[in-house]
């Protein structure tokens, strides 16, 4: 082989090469340290970016950018951030093959991994307790102040000795989740009528431009001005009913219901008595598996029901493809349906398409789940739901994993422990203010996207105001603005959105009942061992896909209760669901909540 040859061998290796990184990461981009010097560099995987439309990489990031001007740790060095960011719709894949290769960076986005405990076990993951203890003041007494981040983010020896496996993010107060069920209002004053007095409803917009600007005076049987039980559920249904016969909708239903007859975190099956129909504790800290218990066979006679009456989806079952808040969505958008799973830009009147056709004058209410009130034994009825999908106070965070085992820790940890004080609590939740942005002249991203003033102000009461530009928006510039990937304090309290108020009490139906019974994410879990985390992980994967097969046919009628639901039974205990339970009620008594 000649030099050229070679030569032009190389070449190609090497770009080829670098087209593999490109596919493996999806965009590379690196931010470094501007006024200080000498640079620490860090690898650091995140789980997804922001929208291309603002930047291409999480590196151009201005509140990131803004961060890394100064420097961090007994030093005072700066830090410099390399961002690998998979392709959009490869994120999992992207970390799975990561992850198999053993090709990691130095700082992996949590989100999607296992405990933290594991991942260090596995390797994939470096213990951090000295640097934690040392050099992240904020983390520790943020840690200490609670004993829900405590219990999620700290783990204890034999000898009540801390550990520290990664960074864990926190709240400060609960926050709104991004779906929920939702009805349509308006076919309630329409059509519906008090259940008392027998009179008509009155209601709408009080300002036709503002899809929020809603008043009515509708009560339901509870008594309530908003569903409450399950019979407030099916006075809707027949109001449904009557409405798309009125309107000439035919082949359709009242409520959507995901394809295997249930979410496995709890959600609408909770309302029956409490618990999932999988593994959850109570509140004397007994663990159950829910799936062959009686408020499990109640929520299915329930969906039975629900269902020989029309009231439900019934092609519920062959929807798989359709996530659980977005089923059927061209029905939903359409204006067709009564109730369904649904996300935040979906409520109020932001499906009128002004067209004349179903959704004209649509009002769209979030509601609660349901408190059960006519099915099943005493035992199911009038519980509080209790594992529903909820605002929490912590979540995900970073793993840093042994390739930075010999860079510079307590300059990343001093940096990463900015974002739990005050100051980059606000950077990470909102982004950057006034002052900040006229200090930061060398961008312009703000001034560009119509926020010269920041990302906020403080109001008359004191609280946090995000500018009107982020809070009309209906794209990812709120994503944009703000250091939202780092790990660190997510302020909810002291913020104020700026929401209408028929837009806010939605948001607060949805987390109206706190979340008490989940039980997989918990400090338990954290606490397993790779073998029990390894022997559970396989039982229970084979279990729900079970369920997940098998669960809708008693819906449907396909299976009898009277016939079937021992059968049922007798095969999920083939699973050796009780094995799991032994292993999580060990790990619940000797590893207490504090």
């Amino acid at each position: 082989m000649s030099i050229r040859t070679k030569w032009i061998a190389l070449i190609v290796a090497v770009v080829v090469m670098l087209v593999g990184m490109q596919l493996y990461y999806g965009n590379l981009g690196q931010t470094k340290a501007q006024n200080a010097t000498p640079e620490t560099t860090f690898d650091w995987w995140i789980y997804s970016g922001t929208s291309s439309e603002y930047y291409a990489n999480y590196a151009e990031n201005p509140a990131v950018q803004y961060t890394l001007r100064r420097g961090w740790g007994p030093e005072d060095k700066g830090v410099a951030l390399n961002f690998l960011q998979p392709p959009p719709g490869s994120e999992s894949d992207n970390y799975t093959t990561m992850i198999a290769s053993g090709d990691l960076p130095d700082i992996i986005d949590a989100v999607i991994c296992e405990p933290p405990r594991i991942m260090c076990e596995k390797g994939y993951g470096l213990e951090i307790t000295e640097y934690v203890q040392k050099y992240m003041p904020n983390y520790m007494a943020l840690v200490h102040s609670n004993p829900v981040y405590f219990n999620n983010a700290v783990s204890l020896d034999e000898e009540g000795n801390e550990h520290y496996y990664s960074l864990t993010n926190f709240f400060d107060d609960y926050d709104s989740v991004f779906q929920g069920f939702m009805y349509r209002r308006d076919w309630i004053v329409k059509y519906g009528t008090n259940p008392v007095t027998g009179e008509a409803f009155t209601g709408g917009y009080t300002d036709p431009e503002d899809v929020d600007s809603w008043v009515d005076d509708v009560v339901f049987p509870s008594g309530e001005t908003d569903p409450k039980y399950i019979s407030d559920w099916e006075w809707m249904f027949e109001i449904f009913t009557r409405a798309q016969a009125d309107l000439g909708i035919t082949g359709k239903y009242c409520m959507s219901l995901y394809y295997p007859g249930f979410t496995w975190s709890g959600g609408l099956l909770s309302c029956f008595g409490g618990g999932v129909n999988v593994w959850y504790q109570d509140a004397e800290g007994q663990v159950h598996f829910g799936g062959n218990e009686e408020p499990f066979k109640t929520y299915l006679e329930c969906m039975h029901a629900w269902y020989e009456k029309g009231w439900l989806d019934h092609d519920f079952n062959q929807r798989t493809s359709d996530a659980f808040y977005q089923i059927d969505s061209t029905s939903v958008r359409q204006g067709m349906i009564g109730m369904w799973n649904g996300q935040q830009s979906e409520l109020g009147g932001r499906l009128n398409m002004h067209d004349g056709g179903w959704t004209e004058g649509i009002f769209v209410a979030g509601t609660a789940y349901p408190i059960n009130d006519l099915y099943g034994p005493d035992s199911c009825r009038f519980v509080e739901p209790n594992c529903v999908m909820s605002g929490e106070l912590t979540e995900g965070g970073v793993i840093i994993t042994p390739k930075a085992k010999d860079k510079d820790l307590a300059t990343l940890c001093s940096y990463l422990d900015y974002f739990y004080g005050e100051e980059g609590a606000m950077i990470r939740s909102l982004g950057l203010n006034a002052d900040q942005v006229a200090d930061f002249t060398e961008n312009t991203f703000y001034a560009d996207h119509g926020l010269p003033h920041g990302a906020y102000q403080i109001s008359a009461e004191g609280k946090y105001r995000k500018d009107d530009v982020l809070v009309k928006d209906s794209g990812q510039l709120n994503t944009a603005v703000g250091f939202n990937k780092a790990p660190g304090l997510r302020l909810v309290s002291r913020i104020d959105l700026g929401f209408a108020p028929s837009y806010q009490a939605s948001l607060d139906r949805w987390i109206q009942y706190p979340n008490t019974g989940f039980f997989l994410g918990t400090r338990t879990t954290n606490e397993m061992s790779q073998e029990d985390s390894g022997r559970c992980d396989d039982i229970r994967a084979r279990t729900l896909e079970y369920m997940t097969k098998n669960c809708a046919d008693f819906i449907t009628g396909k299976s009898n209760f009277g016939r079937d639901w021992d059968r049922w039974c007798a095969v999920l205990k083939k699973y050796r669901i009780d094995s799991v339970t032994e292993i999580f009620q060990y790990y619940v008594d000797n590893y207490p909540f504090r």
